[in-house]
């Protein structure tokens, strides 16, 4: 009676098969760090737009209590031509015109015979960051472009609300104020995304 010869695997199909098994672990590795790549760089993206519609909430806590009548908007050479006014003069607002440079007053809280008092002015403005200049230009190459932060002026001090913001503009139509921010955030492949955020809120009467 014959014997059935066992077979094993031979030393060229250990090794073939150790590369394709090698190959297969380094495609899944590439696939894995691929993924957690993408993720972190989402991460960073998100956590930049979380920042920003921060920033645009606690502008618009600042301008809640706003009086209507005192608003005002920072002219600009655009307006010179159909306003009896110079270009960086503060004057009244055009129903649904955006611009970039507010002054107001608020409600002091203090009731000064009928009516309530008045603070003294105030004003929000984009202060351009030491290490840009306004070109539309990414200057210090951080992907963001002619960047800076968000002041407010009052009573001869300066308090910054928000930083790393490319654009920020007011359109006042009727009562209803929007609060545009804009900013950007890099991803770990190099690109540079942007994104935008909105408040809108309604200002006092008085």
């Amino acid at each position: 009676m014959k014997r059935q010869r066992q077979h094993g695997f031979t030393l060229l199909e250990v090794t073939f098969g150790s590369v394709l098994l090698a190959s297969a672990m380094g495609m899944i590795a590439m696939c894995i760090d691929t993924s957690n790549r993408s993720l972190h760089a989402d991460d960073v993206v998100a956590q930049s737009m979380e920042a920003l519609q921060r920033s645009a909430v606690r502008i618009a806590q600042v301008m809640r209590p706003c009086s209507l009548v005192t608003y005002r908007v920072l002219s600009t050479t655009a307006d010179v031509p159909a306003l009896a006014a110079d270009a960086g003069e503060w004057i009244e607002p055009v129903d649904g015109e955006r611009r970039a440079a507010i002054q107001f007053r608020c409600a002091s809280g203090i009731e000064s015979m009928n009516a309530s008092a008045l603070t003294t002015p105030r004003l929000l403005h984009l202060e351009l960051d030491r290490r840009e200049t306004a070109n539309g230009a990414d200057d210090d190459g951080d992907g963001m472009v002619d960047e800076g932060d968000v002041v407010l002026d009052y009573d001869d001090l300066p308090v910054r609300l928000a930083s790393k913001v490319e654009t920020m503009s007011f359109t006042l139509t009727g009562r209803l104020l929007e609060i545009r921010l804009q900013s950007a955030g890099r991803r770990r492949d190099g690109t540079v995304q942007r994104f935008t955020v909105h408040e809108t809120l309604y200002l006092r009467n008085n």
